[in-house]
C-alpha cells in the first residue's frame, strides 16, 4: 500500500508593530510627532497586540502608502484606522525624503569636484570606466565604482590635492586591480599596459578606443619636444616631472606598434 506523506503546511511569518519602530533608523525619533506617534502605540492594546504579514510591513516599511491610500491599505490588511498609522508614515516620509536630499547634494558635490580635475586626470579617470565596461560580460564597472569613483565628499576632496605622481600610483594599482579580476587584460600582450596608459597620461595623449590604440611616433615624439622644454631643468622645470615625461616617451616609443587586444 502506497503511502503518502501528509506535506506540514508553513505558518507565514508575522510582526509586531513595536518589531517594526526596532528597526527603524534612530534619526526617525528625533521628529517632533514622534513622541505623538509612540503615544498612541502605547495607550492601544490592540496595536500592541497586532501582527502584520511581511507584505504590510514592507509597505509600512519603505512607507510607500500615501494620505489618500490609507483607507484600502486598512481594509486589505485589516488593520485598525488607528492615527499611528498616518503619523509613522509621515516621520518615515519625511527621514526617507531627507536622506535622498542628502544623497543627491552629495552626488553633486563628488560630480563638480570631478569636473574641477584636471583635464588629463579626468579623461583618464573616464576612460579607465570604458575600458573596464568593455571587458566586464555584464557591461558594468564594479573595481572602477568602488575602486576609482569617489563615493564620498571626503574622498572627493582628497582627490583635488592629488599630485601627477599620486595619480601616477592610483591608475597603476587601479590598473593592477583590473588585470588580476580579467583574464584577457592579463596576457602577456597586454604586460605592459599599465605602464602605457599611465605613459599617455604623464604625456596628455588622451585615448579614445578601446582596447586602446597607442599614439603614433609623431605623436609621442612631437609632445615630449613641447613638453621637455616646458619642464627642462635648465629652464627652471621640475627635474621629477622632466624625468616622468622621458620615461614616458621611451614606454610608448618601444611599444608603439603594440594594442591590446
Amino acid at each position: 500500500m502506497r503511502r503518502y506523506r501528509t506535506a506540514r503546511t508553513r505558518q507565514a511569518r508575522t510582526y509586531s508593530i513595536p518589531y517594526l519602530l526596532s528597526r527603524q533608523p534612530k534619526t526617525l525619533q528625533k521628529d517632533r510627532n514622534y513622541p505623538l506617534m509612540l503615544a498612541h502605540l502605547r495607550t492601544s492594546d490592540r496595536l500592541r497586540r497586532l501582527r502584520i504579514s511581511r507584505r504590510c510591513y514592507s509597505l509600512l516599511d519603505r512607507a510607500t502608502i500615501g494620505p489618500e491610500n490609507l483607507r484600502d491599505f486598512y481594509r486589505t490588511y485589516r488593520l485598525p484606522a488607528d492615527p499611528f498609522f498616518p503619523l509613522y508614515f509621515s516621520i518615515k516620509r519625511n527621514y526617507l525624503a531627507e536622506r535622498a536630499r542628502i544623497k543627491e547634494e552629495r552626488r553633486r558635490y563628488i560630480l563638480a569636484s570631478m569636473r574641477a580635475l584636471p583635464p588629463p586626470v579626468l579623461a583618464t579617470i573616464k576612460y579607465l570606466g570604458q575600458l573596464e565596461r568593455h571587458y566586464n560580460a555584464a557591461r558594468r564597472y564594479p573595481i572602477w565604482e568602488q575602486h576609482l569613483f569617489p563615493r564620498s565628499k571626503k574622498r572627493a576632496d582628497e582627490y583635488s590635492r592629488y599630485t601627477p605622481d599620486r595619480w601616477r600610483a592610483l591608475f597603476g594599482e587601479h590598473l593592477s586591480l583590473l588585470q588580476q579580476r580579467y583574464t584577457a587584460l592579463s596576457t602577456a600582450r597586454t604586460g605592459l599596459l599599465a605602464d602605457r596608459l599611465n605613459a599617455c597620461f604623464v604625456l596628455g595623449l588622451p585615448l579614445k578606443t578601446v582596447p586602446p590604440t597607442w599614439p603614433s611616433r609623431t605623436e609621442v615624439n612631437r609632445t615630449y619636444r613641447k613638453l621637455s622644454l616646458l619642464h627642462h631643468p635648465d629652464r627652471g622645470g621640475d627635474p621629477a616631472t622632466f624625468v616622468a615625461i622621458k620615461r614616458a616617451r621611451d614606454t610608448l616609443l618601444g611599444e608603439t606598434h603594440h594594442q591590446a587586444k
